[in-house]
C-alpha cells in the first residue's frame, strides 16, 4: 500500500499534501493553484491518485483535519467498488467516527503517536478495527490487549535499521508497517523469514 495525507485547499479541492503549511500558509487558506505554485510542484487531487492507483495498488488514506470525512468516504468507496483496496486512518477519533456513522464499508485506523493509554477503547469507542502506533508505542501489554480486543495492528515511523523495530518484523501480530523505508523493511523482513 502507499500511505498519503488528504487536506482541503481554500476552493474546496481535496489534495494529497502532508504539511499543513506552505511557508506560512496554511493549505486550507490556499487555493489548489496558489499550493501548486508555492510548493513548486504539482500538488494532485485526491481523485487523480484514486485513477491512477485503481487496480494497480492499495492506498492508507490519513484525513488531516475534520470537515470532508463524507467525501472522502464516498471517493474511497467508488474505489474499493474498482477493486481498490482503501485504509482510512486519523489522529482524530471524531472523523473515524463519522465514518462509522455513515456506515461506509470502509477499514479505519485510529492513529497513536503519543501516547497509547486509552488506545484500545479509543479505537473501539469511534469504531476503528486498526489500531496504527508509532513504533516505539508498540509494546508487549498493548499488542496483547489490541489482539484481545479483535484489532487489527499496523505499526508507523518504522525504520529498518532500529533494532526494535526490526523485531517488529517478527511478530505475527503485526499486519504491517508504514515506513519511508521500503527497502530496508523488506530485506529485514526477508532475513528474518530465513
Amino acid at each position: 500500500m502507499i500511505e498519503l495525507d488528504v487536506r482541503r485547499t481554500a476552493d474546496d479541492e481535496l489534495v494529497v499534501f502532508h504539511d499543513y503549511k506552505v511557508g506560512r500558509e496554511e493549505v486550507v487558506s490556499l487555493t489548489l493553484e496558489a499550493l501548486r505554485e508555492r510548493a513548486r510542484t504539482d500538488v494532485p487531487r485526491l481523485t487523480e491518485v484514486l485513477e491512477w492507483a485503481s487496480g494497480r495498488i492499495g492506498l492508507d488514506v490519513e484525513l488531516k483535519e475534520d470537515g470532508y470525512a463524507t467525501r472522502v468516504a464516498e471517493l474511497l468507496a467508488g474505489f474499493a467498488d474498482g477493486g481498490g483496496e482503501p485504509l482510512v486512518t486519523s489522529f482524530l477519533d471524531p472523523v473515524l467516527a463519522q465514518l462509522e456513522r455513515l456506515a461506509a464499508p470502509l477499514r479505519c485506523g485510529l492513529l497513536i503517536g503519543f501516547t497509547a493509554e486509552g488506545a484500545v477503547g479509543r479505537a473501539r469507542e469511534c469504531g476503528a478495527g486498526s489500531l496504527v502506533l508509532q513504533a516505539k508505542l508498540a509494546s508487549e501489554a498493548l499488542l496483547s490487549e489490541a489482539v484481545d480486543a479483535g484489532l487489527e495492528i499496523l505499526v508507523w515511523d518504522f525504520m529498518a535499521d532500529t533494532a526494535g523495530h526490526r523485531e517488529l518484523l517478527r511478530d505475527s501480530r503485526i499486519a504491517g508497517v508504514i515506513t519511508d523505508d521500503v527497502r530496508g523493511a523488506l530485506a529485514h523482513r526477508r532475513s528474518a523469514d530465513s
